[in-house]
């Protein structure tokens, strides 16, 4: 097997193309923003950038203006307040106009599910009362479809249809220079999403020798065939957690909520923690130089490990 570790800024330049439908894994954690900030670092655009839910990695990307459309369920930063970037967005075209097709939660991951399995689509029923039908952006009718039981039970159900992104990018725990990706705790949507798309970049908190890998098999939740590119990158999912190496930063989050209510606030975090570094070594450098190293190490997930597991005959 072919060794696969790159930079993100070499993953980035190699496999995302302006006009890609990318993928981005995470829910409220595990999401990659060493790459969502190279993204934006090597100004790509008129991406369609698809998810069950975004945060505010969503919304630099918006802000930033790399983003053309949006499919999803949920763009908002539940307790912390509002995603700023992306209603300027939509209601004054700042910094352009991003169209949006929303779905239910479920309905998004039955999408990326039905792409996996390469099915041209999965019916619900769900949505199938509501008027998420009738609010279409591009696809018109081919958003949904409303369909009796073919086999005569009486029941209507709601088509949704299948999507395969260009790319998918997306944070895991671990992986072996090959690309085997393992992922614990909040998983979210990421085993579908990786897995109905065509390419599969990772971030990773560390790369580990194979036989880690093999002596856990159960944890590998992308393996390494659909993989292209592995990103080394510690700390890629701040502010977000990752179980078992650090957790959320709240204050970290709030201030970004803050500052991205305007323009010149979003500037000012762009300037400093996006554009401001080359890197997520010079991020994390950057963060210990102003909030130090006690918060910093004030985020490491305390010590909880689970007994070995035996899987001899």
């Amino acid at each position: 097997m072919n060794n696969k570790v790159m930079t993100a800024k070499d993953a980035v330049s190699q496999y995302i193309k302006d006009g890609d439908v990318v993928y981005i894994g995470g829910f409220a954690a595990n999401i990659s923003y060493a790459l969502t900030h190279e993204i934006i670092r090597q100004k790509k655009k008129d991406l369609t950038i698809v998810t069950s839910s975004f945060n505010e990695h969503g919304d630099q990307l918006v802000g930033a203006g790399c983003v053309s459309r949006i499919e999803t369920s949920y763009f908002w930063m539940e307790v912390f307040g509002q995603c700023s970037c992306f209603r300027r967005a939509a209601e004054k075209s700042i910094p352009h106009s991003v169209q949006i097709e929303e779905y239910s939660n479920f309905a998004m991951v039955a999408r990326f599910m039905a792409g996996a399995l390469g099915i041209p689509y999965v019916p619900l029923n769900a949505i199938k009362g509501s008027d998420l039908a009738e609010q279409t952006a591009w696809k018109g009718d081919k958003k949904l479809k409303i369909m009796s039981d073919p086999f005569g039970s009486g029941t209507v159900h709601a088509l949704v249809p299948a999507l395969q992104p260009d790319i998918a990018i997306v944070h895991a725990h671990r992986s072996d220079e090959n690309g085997n990706l393992q992922i614990w705790g909040q998983v979210g949507d990421i085993p579908w999403g990786a897995k109905a798309s065509r390419t599969v970049i990772a971030t990773v908190e560390e790369v580990v020798d194979g036989d880690v890998i093999k002596h856990d098999p159960n944890r590998t939740c992308i393996p390494d065939f659909m993989v292209s590119a592995i990103v080394p990158e510690p700390f890629a999912s701040h502010p977000k957690p990752v179980q078992g190496y650090y957790n959320v930063d709240r204050d970290f989050i709030f201030n970004y909520i803050k500052l991205a209510k305007t323009e010149e606030g979003l500037k000012e975090f762009m300037d400093e923690w996006v554009y401001g570094v080359k890197d997520r070594t010079e991020y994390i450098e950057k963060f210990i130089k102003k909030y130090g190293w006690q918060r910093f190490q004030g985020l490491k997930s305390s010590q909880y490990s689970a007994a070995s597991v035996n899987y001899g005959a």
